[in-house]
């Protein structure tokens, strides 16, 4: 009883594998992977020409001359002094004090 449900299972299991693996009716499923493949081609391409892209900024980086370079500004020098005339301005203090504070200000 036991092998005949056993062989019963193969008999069905082997007609559902054989129905399942029918290849006269493929040309949905072969249309679909060539399209992936002319994808994978078009992808491939377009990752070509980007890796070019990348090798030519590299090669144009590597020529660049050396005056493209930002220029440092000057660094401040705290031990310089500065003579600023101060004419006939509003001032406060005494006038010969050692530090002298200008404020320019424009009132419109």
């Amino acid at each position: 009883m036991i092998k005949s449900k056993i062989t019963r299972l193969f008999i069905v299991g082997t007609a559902g594998l054989l129905i399942s693996c029918n290849t006269t009716n493929n040309s949905g499923l072969e249309q679909t992977v060539n399209e992936v493949k002319d994808g994978q081609q078009v992808i491939l391409k377009k990752i070509v020409s980007l890796e070019k892209s990348i090798a030519n900024l590299a090669v144009a980086g590597k020529n660049k001359p050396a005056a493209d370079k930002k220029q440092q500004p000057p660094k401040a020098d705290p031990n310089k002094v500065y003579n600023v005339e101060i004419g006939d301005s509003f001032s406060m203090g005494p006038k010969d004090a050692k530090v002298t504070i200008i404020k320019w200000t424009d009132f419109q």
